[in-house]
């Protein structure tokens, strides 16, 4: 933004991606923006841990942040008069710009209460499809499609995920692609101990039994080489979870602990079979640790700065050798580690990432649009 450009008021709205909204809301004040919060009021994000969503927005969002708050369910008998309610206060803030994150289809209220008019919203789409073995359903399916297509701007994180929408779906607005934003980094060394981390909600195309087949041939090489598993979801059924050097963390990890799961691990493997983007590979920079990732979706763009290593999907024997590369070579471990912190602290810092989307509302959004 230029000094002579006034600043836009943008009103950020959002059911998930919580954290992802919070650290964008932040960015964008950074660089002069007048901001507005829309999110709902529950938990499910974070565990279900109570008061943890109203905790984590406080801690991470600046007070001159506007925050709006939805209240009760969809379908309570007072949903619709709440949404309105909310409707009218954000008349005196007069967003500019509205921009609604994937997953707001969970409560319809919310586009609501946000007056996302076709044409004049931006829209983050993180995932261009479903990814094998969720459930979605036919009027989550419905209103992702139709936001897709009134949407009047729409960012993406990675060129491989714009490339599948724009062949797979009927697209009226520009399509934008910008890094997936990362936290301040986090750089501590990482440990000899030839310690990995799956970390993430578990799902079947995430790869974990992939991981896990690969351990037998790791050993071979690391005997003392161990593996953490952490997240909720289910775990397949696997004869290495009965070893010692396969520790399972089952359920949510809250926050407060993620900086010690992350910095007591040498590597963070994504093993997917399929994938969009990775939330768990922005935090691995955060906290300066290597990544070993397969070839699929957008994970080859995620470590093109240097920060990871890249394997075919569904191949136990070249995951452990690229496992087994990384733990053995410390100077390669440091390498990739660094070269995630330095992407976190300048182009996927949130002040960049939150420039470049000011950017976009200015160029690609028609001015009749900004009203």
């Amino acid at each position: 933004m230029s000094s002579a450009d006034p600043p836009l008021r943008v009103l950020l709205a959002c059911d998930n991606f919580v954290r992802y909204t919070a650290d964008l809301a932040g960015g964008l004040r950074e660089n002069g923006a007048e901001v507005a919060l829309l999110t709902r009021d529950h938990d499910m994000e974070f565990g279900g841990e109570e008061g943890a969503f109203r905790s984590f927005v406080t801690d991470r969002v600046d007070e001159r942040i506007a925050r709006y708050e939805l209240p009760g369910r969809f379908r309570s008998p007072q949903g619709l008069q709440r949404a309105l309610r909310i409707r009218r206060e954000l008349r005196e803030f007069s967003p500019d710009v509205i921009h609604v994150q994937a997953g707001i289809t969970n409560d319809p209220r919310l586009l609501l209460a946000a007056n996302a008019r076709p044409g004049r919203f931006a829209f983050t789409l993180h995932d261009p499809s479903p990814h094998p073995g969720d459930r979605v359903t036919v009027r989550e399916r419905l209103m992702v499609t139709l936001l897709i297509r009134t949407a009047g701007l729409i960012f993406m994180h990675g060129e491989a995920l714009r490339e599948d929408l724009l062949s797979t779906r009927r697209v009226n607005a520009p399509v934008v692609v910008l890094p997936h934003g990362v936290a301040p980094a986090v750089s501590t060394p990482a440990p000899s101990n030839g310690s990995l981390l799956f970390f993430g909600r578990m799902s079947e195309y995430k790869g974990l039994d992939v991981l896990l087949d690969c351990l037998p041939k790791l050993w071979e090489r690391l005997p003392a080489a161990t593996l953490t598993v952490a997240g909720s979801g289910v775990i397949p059924t696997h004869s290495a979870l009965d070893d010692s050097r396969v520790r399972v963390r089952r359920g949510h990890v809250p926050d407060r602990e993620l900086e010690s799961l992350f910095t007591d691990s040498g590597c963070v493997v994504l093993p997917y079979r399929e994938a969009s983007q990775s939330g768990v590979g922005s935090l691995a920079k955060q906290y300066a640790r290597p990544l070993v990732v397969t070839s699929v979706g957008g994970l080859p763009e995620l470590v093109a700065d240097g920060s990871g290593l890249i394997v075919p999907p569904g191949d136990p024997s070249r995951l452990a050798e690229a496992l087994a590369s990384v733990l053995t070579d410390p100077d390669l471990a440091r390498r990739l580690g660094e070269a995630g912190a330095r992407t976190a602290a300048g182009p996927a810092s949130w002040k960049h990432v939150a420039a470049l989307t000011l950017e976009a509302y200015r160029e690609r959004m028609a001015t009749a649009n900004l009203a």
